[in-house]
């Protein structure tokens, strides 16, 4: 992987806070989302972040399956969303 490309994740995983997120995730035809409240950095290499999902949700079943998400960052003006 470019230096650029490295940086940019770094950064990325330097700039989580405590905050509200949006997670989702689609498995075929299938899409999960919910809001999640920790989210924390595990590793830089790999990049890799840690986040709580209740299992027994229809966001975790289509995050297992799929092993992609997304992560939005709510900013303190979003959080009626």
């Amino acid at each position: 992987m470019n230096e650029q490309a490295e940086a940019a994740k770094k950064a990325a995983l330097l700039s989580i806070p405590y905050g509200l997120y949006v997670l989702a995730a689609k498995d075929g035809d299938t899409i999960g989302a919910g809001t999640v409240n920790w989210v924390t950095q595990t590793s830089f290499k790999p990049p890799l972040v840690a986040m709580g999902v209740k299992s027994d949700s229809g966001l975790y079943a289509t995050l297992k399956a799929s092993g992609q998400f997304a992560l939005s960052f709510l900013s303190t003006g979003q959080k009626d969303i």
